[in-house]
């Protein structure tokens, strides 16, 4: 064979195959790519992990406000529900339970009935207690009948007669001292005598005390629960864990609490936003029996019966309802903001995340939630404590 033939086909000993230089620097193309993409290939790869890790805890944190926030609001969903139902439902169900003539009221002689010294009929205890502005009532109730049930009503329209107490159903009411529990006239022209007037007053006295105790207890129970905003810290940590709330848990989450217009700047407190009212003294009139004619006189306690100085007695007096000012029932429907400052992880690029996505609320990177308590007549200033007490607040969360 030639020399020069040997360009063609080299057949290797042991086995068969083909050279070819054109093979050879076919196959050394790739690798000046290589070079360039399998860096960037790297590169992509850590801002993919980067990305990722930054935006993990950014979503930690966020879950851990949205908890915290929602946990915190519930205290104050609770404070106006459980006052709402003070203010209203309360009385107005154990008034009608205690004195409605259920039975009827014929001739005056079933359960509760109150014959009229003219003889022109006869007249229900709960109804008289109505009229003289002592109770609040459904404006749809049924005389004779059970209370109203009101579940399925998205306003419950519960308020003191007007007149005589319209000054009542106010927000604020309009502070008073003397309650007139069986006015002078309905003393004249019904047949309401002076023991059961008595036992009236005595169960009045003792419904209202009972109220007043359970809205002063519920009062000071939120008073404790959003003294330190401790519900906030403690969902706040279990959720986000960081090394601030390690360290210092008494003040873990203190961005989220004080944020501008948020819940330390807003908090309710009593005489300030919440207000609690109190008669100082009640009058009633009855029948008082004599010897001869005519056989009864009209009698009146005098002086009036003083609720601030009994063995039983609040200094203050008798409750009858609590509010809570226009401010800060519009204020919580509208919503409380929480801005809640977190550290970034260092990353691979050095990139200082800390003040290249500060936050203007809390210097440096941070999550935002909006939370409100609300309840059907949000349109009217959100007032669904009194009058027209309903209790439906819901606790909502925002973006």
């Amino acid at each position: 064979m030639k020399k020069g033939a040997y360009m063609g086909t080299l057949k290797e000993k042991g086995g068969s195959g083909s050279f070819s230089p054109g093979r050879l620097w076919r196959r050394g193309q790739i690798l000046i790519p290589s070079i360039l993409i399998v860096p960037s290939l790297m590169l992509f790869i850590y801002l993919i992990f980067e990305t990722t890790k930054i935006s993990r805890e950014k979503i930690r944190q966020q879950f851990a406000v949205d908890s915290a926030a929602f946990i915190q609001m519930g205290d104050y969903t609770n404070i106006l529900n459980r006052t709402a139902y003070v203010n209203g439902a309360f009385p107005y169900r154990i008034f009608k339970e205690a004195y409605e003539c259920t039975s009827g009221c014929s001739n005056g002689t079933e359960e509760n009935c109150l014959k009229l010294t003219d003889d022109s009929g006869v007249i229900c205890t709960y109804k008289m207690l109505w009229e003289s502005g002592a109770i609040p009532k459904y404006k749809d109730d049924s005389e004779n009948q059970p209370a109203t049930p009101l579940d399925n009503k998205s306003k419950w329209e519960i308020a003191f007669k007007d007149p005589p107490r319209g000054h009542m159903n106010s927000n604020p009411a309009v502070p008073e001292n003397d309650l007139t529990l069986i006015t002078s006239d309905q003393g004249i022209k019904i047949y309401i005598f002076w023991d059961p007037a008595i036992g009236i007053y005595k169960f009045y006295a003792q419904v209202y005390s009972l109220l007043g105790t359970v809205e002063e207890s519920q009062m000071t129970v939120f008073e404790r629960l959003t003294d330190n905003f401790n519900f906030f810290r403690k969902s706040y940590y279990l959720n986000a864990n960081t090394k601030e709330c390690v360290d210092n848990p008494n003040l873990c989450a203190e961005d989220g609490i004080s944020s501008s217009g948020g819940f330390r700047e807003k908090k309710f407190v009593r005489g300030s936003q919440m207000f609690m009212h109190y008669i100082k003294r009640i009058v009633f009139h009855a029948k008082v029996p004599q010897s001869g004619l005519p056989p009864y006189f009209l009698g009146k306690t005098n002086p009036p019966q003083d609720l601030t100085n009994c063995s039983n007695c609040n200094p203050q007096g008798l409750f009858q309802v609590a509010t809570f000012s226009d401010g800060a029932l519009d204020g919580v429907g509208r919503g409380y903001h929480v801005y809640q400052g977190w550290d970034a992880p260092s990353n691979y690029f050095g990139v200082d995340f800390k003040t290249k996505a500060a936050c203007q609320e809390t210097g440096r990177p941070c999550v935002h939630a909006l939370v409100a308590s609300q309840c059907p007549q949000l349109s009217s200033g959100n007032n669904c404590v009194w009058p027209n007490p309903t209790p439906k607040y819901q606790t909502r969360l925002y973006p």
